[in-house]
Formats: C-alpha cells, structure tokens, sequence
C-alpha cells in the first residue's frame, strides 16, 4: 500500500498531513497526486467523499511561491457550502506554509473579501457568480494563476454556470495547469474539457460499495399524470420523520412544492434559480428540523449531512446510476436505518434494472408498511410446550403460526415425511396469495432459481399471506441460499427453513 510519504511531497506538507493522521491516500489521491505533481492536467471522476480535496489540493500548495502576493491558484466551486469546505481544508494542509487562502462566496459582504484579496493570498476558492462579480470590480486579476480546479464541474452544469466557468479560464493564462474533477462526464463537461485541457490525463474511480446496507430500496410504477396523487398517498403512508424529494428540473422543484403545499404538507423547495441567501434559509430551517419535506435538484444530492433524513424520494428517475447513488446516501445517516423510493412511469421501467445492475443492489416493488410487516418473516421466539391435538372440527394450526410450531433460533431444520414417505424440509416464504403468488409462480422459481429438478420438489402450499414448500433435505440450504432476496412477480421474497 502506497503511503502519503511515497508521493514525492514536500516535508511541510507531509508535517501537515502527520498531524492530521493521514497516513495512506484514498485510491484517487494516489492515482491524481503523482500526475499533478508532474505538471500533466487531469480529469478525475469520483464521487463525494472519495478525497478529491486532498488529491487537487497537496500539489496545488506544493506549486505556490510564497514570496509572491499575486493569486497563483484558484478553486472553482458550484456552491458556498463547498467553497467553504475546500478552503477549511486547504488552510489545515497548509498549516505549515507560509501561504494565504481566501475565500470568496456569494451571500456575505463583498467589501470584506475585496479587503482580503488587497492584503495577498495566493490561493483563492471561489464560487462562480460572486468570483465573476470580483472580476468585474477588477479586485480579482488572474493574469499570475498557474494552477486552476473546477471541483464538482457536473454541478456547475446543473447550476447554470458553465458559460461563466468558460469567461474565467479565457482569463486564465495559457500555459497554466488545470484540474477537473467531476461525479459524472455529461457531454457539456467533456467539451469543456476537450476545450480548455491539454492532453489531460483521465482518472475514474468506483467505490468498492456504491450504496450502504442500512437503505431500504423500493420503486413505484406510476403514469406521469397520476406521480403528484401517488406521492401524497406515499407521504401519508410512510409518514418520514425528513425527507427529501428529489426532482430533474427547477421547474418541477418548484411546481412540486407548489402542489403539496396545496394538499397541506410541510414543505420547501431548494434548486439553483433561488438566491444564495434564500437557500441558506431553507438549508437551516430544514436541518433545525423546523422543515418536514425538501424538494430539491440534485443541488442538494451532495454536501449535506443531515442526521434526520430517514426517506428520500426520486421522483424523477436520476439521469445515471452514480446521481442515483448521491441522492440516496442522503439517508442511512449515522447509523440510522433509511429507505429510497424511486418514482418510474411505464416506459422508464427498464431503468430500475440498470441500477440494479450498475449498483449491484435490489430494488423491490414498495409496498406500505403494513404489507412489509405483513410479508416479514415471522418472529423467532422460545419453544413452548406443543398445544394439545386438535379437537373435531377444529381447524388445525392457524396461519399466524406459519410454521405449525414456534421458532426456536438454535434448534435444528424440521425434517418431515410427505404422502410417499419422502424426507422433506419445509422451507417458510414471506409472500403468498395477497403478493399475487400462486403455486406455479413457486414451482418455477424453485425449478429455474434454485436449479431443483423436479422430484427435489415434494409439496408447495400457498396461504394468504405467506407459502410453505417441502424440499429433499440436502438441496434445503441451496435452495434458501439461491432465492433468499431475490424477486418474484417484482417483489422480493424471503426464505428460511422452518425450525422446530
């Protein structure tokens, strides 16, 4: 494993890094680093959370010349929540240098950042719109930038911006270095880079686990005319404790808002066509909690670490599998278990089987959360003493005992005998006539899923709520092990052998 102190940087930077406890680098600052130190542009694809600050940040500090005052470096930001997150990082690798950084957002007094940048700081982390607005104040001169970083360029792009991040680097000198790093590479992007890059060396990294164990998946089939009646149903159903709904445009955020406030619901709206200030009020408002439902662009999907979040809703499918993936690490938070529902119409169906696929997850069919606890596995408690035999006319075991017996977690598979005498296990599944199961929909999957062969096959009886088959003993544990959480009719199933 390759360590920070293999990486060829400077010894104050390296101090820096000691005392932050950086010890090995995260596989896009290993990859970047090298590059970046040896002079080449770079285009990185990585997610949130994967370091890129660290990655773009050590060699732009290690480029700096701090006997000059002239800005040698500037970090292009779509937001002020990241401008300000950059710059605290950056100010703690540098620690040790005799380097200023500035910081330059939107929403605070302009006058002050004008004063800062008068004093000289090598290193400015700005905000597109207010680092234009210096520009024309002529209190911000690029003509000494050597090094250039659009962090988060996709965003940009979903902002408006990228017409202003285009006017900056034809600010910028030519032979300067430039960064990119961006979650996604739509095509406005790649020309972008195509345009303002020289050979860039491209970079792209996928987390070994794209979601967390701790979200819940679901999907809604629903026309798109029918989407606003379904969500309030959905709403009032799972009743969040917070939740954000995600939307494509900013139009739709703010239509979205504009329907279920009419239908009485607690609800903000936070997308890009709103001012700096008015997002910061909703931003806090929700995370005080004082806001039940936030319906947002993908503006929101990244930076926000908000503990309450227990649902997010796309209600416009996302436009790639990694978007998908930031919106839904919005829940799950510290700990807390979440759950992520994705609206699709008919004709976008297919698009629930490329997440699959892509972020190798399941996503089932959402049902309320009286059929989930309806379809769960039954309870597993201690054994207690058998029930008498059963009088005339009684009906024999009730189905809310499934499994004729009680549950007892250390006890042993039940082995039966069916009508010819063949030893069987009896293998409990949480889905039955309600989930439109029938016997031949089970027989399938234990022939096709399972790979059984038929005289594997002795009884499948299907109740209500849940099923009952009986297996040859030794094909009991691949059985469970092939279609335990996978999908039938679109709804996940679960197995377990029944215990005695």
């Amino acid at each position: 494993m390759t360590a920070f102190k293999d990486l060829g940087l400077a010894s104050e930077i390296q101090l820096a890094l000691d005392e932050l406890s950086y010890s090995e680098p995260t596989p896009i600052q290993e990859q970047a680093i090298p590059e970046l130190l040896a002079g080449h542009d770079v285009i990185g694809q990585a997610q949130t959370g994967t370091g890129k600050t660290a990655a773009f940040g050590l060699p732009l500090l290690q480029y700096l010349d701090p006997a000059s005052d002239e800005v040698q470096a500037v970090v292009l930001t779509p937001t002020r929540e990241l401008c300000i997150q950059v710059t605290q990082a950056l100010r703690a690798y540098a620690e040790h240098l005799e380097i200023e950084i500035v910081a330059v957002f939107g929403g605070a007094p302009i006058k002050s950042q004008q004063a800062q940048l008068r004093a000289g700081g090598q290193v400015v982390v700005a905000t597109v719109g207010r680092m234009m607005d210096l520009m024309s104040r002529h209190s911000l001169v690029l003509t000494g930038v050597r090094y250039i970083v659009l962090d988060e360029a996709d965003e940009m792009l979903d902002l408006g911006f990228i017409e202003d991040v285009e006017k900056i680097l034809r600010m910028c000198p030519s032979g300067r270095q430039t960064a990119l790093f961006s979650a996604t590479m739509p095509p406005p992007v790649q020309r972008l880079a195509e345009s303002y890059m020289y050979d860039p060396t491209t970079i792209r990294i996928t987390p070994k686990t794209l979601t967390v164990d701790a979200i819940a998946q679901a999907f809604v089939e629903v026309s798109a005319k029918e989407k606003p009646d379904r969500l309030v149903e959905l709403l009032r159903a799972e009743e969040p404790e917070q939740a954000i709904i995600f939307c494509r445009t900013k139009i739709g955020a703010s239509r979205l808002e504009k329907t279920l406030k009419a239908r009485g619901l607690d609800v903000k709206a936070l997308h890009g066509d709103m001012s700096q200030g008015s997002r910061d009020g909703v931003m806090i408002a929700f995370k005080d909690h004082r806001v039940r439902l936030l319906v947002a662009t993908d503006i929101a999907a990244r930076g926000l670490d908000i503990e309450h979040v227990t649902h997010v809703i796309n209600y416009d499918v996302p436009a790639s599998s990694e978007v998908y993936v930031h919106r839904i690490g919005r829940t799950g938070r510290v700990g807390r278990t979440g759950r992520a529902i994705t609206f699709v119409t008919p004709a976008q169906r297919d698009e629930i089987d490329r997440i699959e696929r892509d972020v190798k997850t399941s996503i089932s069919a959402w049902e309320t959360p009286e059929e989930r606890l309806e379809h769960a596995p039954p309870p597993r408690r201690r054994k207690r003493a058998e029930p008498s035999e059963p009088t005339e006319g009684d009906g024999g075991p009730k189905e809310d005992a499934p499994t004729g017996k009680e549950q007892n977690e250390d006890a042993a598979p039940e082995k039966q005998e069916d009508e010819k005498g063949h030893d069987t296990v009896k293998l409990f599944v949480n889905r039955g006539e309600r989930s439109g199961i029938t016997e031949e929909d089970l027989r399938w999957a234990l022939r096709e899923g399972a790979v059984l062969p038929e005289e594997a096959i002795h009884d499948v009886r299907v109740l209500q709520r849940f099923s009952f088959v009986e297996v040859a003993p030794e094909k009991a544990d691949r059985t469970v092990e092939f279609l335990d959480g996978t999908k039938l009719k679109g709804k996940e199933i679960r197995l377990e052998v029944a215990k005695s």
